[in-house]
C-alpha cells in the first residue's frame, strides 16, 4: 500500500568511527609494552629477605651508641645466635617509645646480662639480648634523651640506675634507616621477638607495657 511505504524508516548498522577502531590497537599495544618492561628474574626480589613470622630475621649490621654521645663497635645480628633477642625500633620523638621505655629497661634488668663478657650470659637460660634499634638519629640525639629521662649511659649499652643497675639495655643506631627498611618499619614503635635460632616468632606493633613485653618474651624463650 502506498501509504504504509512511507512510514517505513531504513534501519542502518552503526559505523565504527577511528577511535572505536584504535582502541583494539591500544589495549594490544599496552599488554605489549607491560610485558617488554617486566624486570628480569634476576633483578626481581623474590629472594630478597623478608621479616616474616616463624622465618630467620635479616642480618645485619648497625653501630652502638656507647655512651657521651658517641658510637662504639658493632651489633651483628647473627652473632647473638643461640640467645633469643628483642628489637625494638624507636626513636626520641616518638611519644609511645618513650612511655614504654621503663618496660623495657626492666626487661633489660631482669632477663639481661647478655653482653659480651658477662661471665654468666653463656648459661643462663633466662638471658635475653634487649637491643633498642634507634632510627634515623645520631648518638648525640640518644645521649640528650637518655639525659633527659635520667640514665646514665656508657659500657656497650645503656646501665640503668637502682634497682636495674645489672642489666645492659644495648642501643644500636640506624642512622640511615637501612634496617627499618629492611624490617619494613612503617611505624614507632615496633618490636620483633627473636628466638636463640634467629627465628621471628612474634611482632609487636605499638606501644608495649611490662605485660605484653614479658608475655611476649616467654615465647622466644627456650
Amino acid at each position: 500500500m502506498p501509504g504504509k511505504a512511507s512510514a517505513l524508516t531504513t534501519f542502518r548498522l552503526p559505523q565504527l568511527n577511528g577511535w572505536h577502531a584504535a582502541v583494539p590497537l591500544i589495549l594490544l599495544f599496552g599488554a605489549w609494552w607491560i610485558w617488554i618492561s617486566r624486570p628480569p628474574v634476576d633483578l626481581s626480589t623474590f629472594d630478597a629477605p623478608k621479616p616474616l613470622m616463624n622465618h630467620p630475621a635479616p642480618e645485619f649490621t648497625l653501630p652502638r651508641y656507647g655512651g657521651n654521645g658517641a658510637e662504639t663497635g658493632n651489633f651483628t645480628l647473627s652473632e647473638m645466635r643461640g640467645q633469643p633477642v628483642v628489637l625494638n625500633f624507636w626513636a626520641t620523638w616518638c611519644g609511645p617509645c618513650r612511655r614504654e621505655f621503663p618496660a623495657l629497661q626492666t626487661a633489660a634488668a631482669r632477663y639481661g646480662a647478655c653482653q659480651a663478657g658477662s661471665s654468666n650470659a653463656a648459661s643462663n637460660p633466662q638471658c635475653v639480648h634487649i637491643v633498642g634499634v634507634n632510627q634515623g638519629e645520631t648518638a648525640a640525639t640518644v645521649e640528650r634523651f637518655l639525659a633527659e629521662v635520667g640514665v646514665e649511659s656508657g659500657g656497650p649499652g645503656v646501665t640503668t640506675g637502682g634497682a636495674a643497675d645489672a642489666s645492659q639495655l644495648a642501643i644500636i643506631l640506624d642512622t640511615s634507616l637501612d634496617v627499618g627498611q629492611l624490617y619494613n618499619v612503617q611505624g614507632l614503635p615496633l618490636t620483633y621477638f627473636i628466638d636463640a635460632d634467629g627465628v621471628i616468632r612474634s611482632v609487636w606493633s605499638g606501644e608495649m607495657n611490662s605485660v605484653i613485653l614479658a608475655e611476649n618474651i616467654a615465647g622466644i624463650l627456650p
